[in-house]
């Protein structure tokens, strides 16, 4: 073990904290951290660089992180035209179109009143037919439920039993298909909507096994990729390049993680916007959606579609998968940040104790 005294740029020798050990013979030379380096400033949280590395960058490229990502949109589709076929026909489009337009069309009353209204014409219905047949019986009295609870929801006006109503009569259209698979490969499982068929739950089981490794792929990837961008981006606008560092172990520049968050939320609140123009939610509301979307934790208790359906179905689609590699740079951002406080700390401390034991030794 070897300590060197080195002078900085202030003119101030300082003992070097670290301990050397010797190199195997044919391994390259290590680079000097920028908080040890003969030329830098003095050690301080707040320079221009995190720490060095001696290793080759192993960032994601660009291409790597745009093929992962046309990856991941292929394999959605698949899943989309999956889903579609095994639980598509679980869903008439007639009845429900017909169920829908008796809704809207008719007053919103208390619940009790649309509960008789509704007993009253499911018996009208079995008293019209003379002879009971299974199939006109169900298919009227499913048409009838589906009236009331359109009306149901909207009496109540706030949304509740949506989750519901879209986990019995759920229609399994390409975008709805679609949500349901980006849904399922970024765990945000909003519980809405769930596949009723064996070989629906089956695929689902193993779609599953192979998205979200996938997609823990593209948030790396992308994440980095949007994270070095971001960098470069930052610093042109902030007049900082790695030429005037005067760490010259590292071409890191820092973002604030204040900086992140804002990011962040702005984002969020776009999408409340968002929403709120397509559902009708309210900015509280669409927000919460978002945030429970971004952080995948998923509630369900508001789903997209009830309104616009493609269209909400589709902008949320886009809108989770953009926001998840958003969140990725920021988080890949924030990592940097906290991981040089913390090798700041640590060297902080370091040469504090060999200081100590060179005045106690002195």
């Amino acid at each position: 073990m070897i300590r060197d005294r080195q002078s900085t740029a202030y003119g101030t020798a300082y003992q070097n904290a670290f301990l050397r050990r010797g190199s195997p013979p044919g391994s390259p030379s290590p680079k000097p951290c920028c908080y040890e380096h003969p030329r830098a400033q003095p050690p301080s949280f707040f320079c221009c660089c995190y720490s060095c590395s001696g290793g080759a960058d192993r960032n994601a490229s660009l291409l790597a992180a745009v093929g992962v990502c046309l990856l991941v949109l292929a394999y959605t589709v698949l899943g989309a035209f999956l889903f579609m076929s095994l639980e598509g026909g679980l869903y008439d489009d007639a009845a429900a179109a017909a169920a829908a337009q008796r809704a809207s069309a008719r007053p919103a009353g208390t619940v009790d009143e649309l509960r008789a209204e509704t007993v009253d014409r499911l018996w009208s219905i079995t008293e019209n037919l003379n002879i009971l047949y299974r199939e006109n019986w169900t298919r009227l009295a499913a048409e009838e439920v589906l009236v009331f609870q359109e009306a149901l929801f909207k009496a109540r006006g706030s949304g509740v039993g949506t989750a519901t109503y879209y986990r019995n009569y759920h229609k399994w259209s390409f975008s709805s298909s679609f949500l349901y698979s980006l849904t399922l490969i970024t765990t945000i499982g909003y519980g809405s909507v769930s596949p009723h068929t064996a070989w629906g739950k089956l695929v689902t089981i193993l779609y599953a096994l192979v998205g979200i490794p996938l997609m823990l792929m593209y948030l790396s990837a992308t994440g980095d990729v949007l994270a070095r961008c971001f960098r470069k981006l930052y610093g042109k606008m902030c007049g900082v390049s790695p030429k005037t560092f005067q760490c010259p172990c590292t071409n890191k520049v820092r973002v604030p993680v204040t900086l992140c968050l804002v990011i962040v939320l702005a984002y969020i609140c776009s999408g409340a916007v968002l929403f709120h123009r397509l559902e009708n939610w309210s900015l509280l509301e669409g927000s919460y959606f978002c945030f429970t979307s971004l952080g995948t934790i998923g509630f369900g208790n508001l789903v997209p579609g009830q309104r616009t359906e493609e269209i909400s179905l589709c902008a949320c689609s886009a809108y989770i998968l953009t926001g998840m590699a958003l969140v990725a740079m920021c988080f890949s951002l924030v990592q940097d940040e906290v991981l040089s406080l913390f090798r700041y700390l640590g060297t902080t401390c370091s040469k504090s104790d060999a200081k100590l034991k060179d005045e106690e030794g002195s």
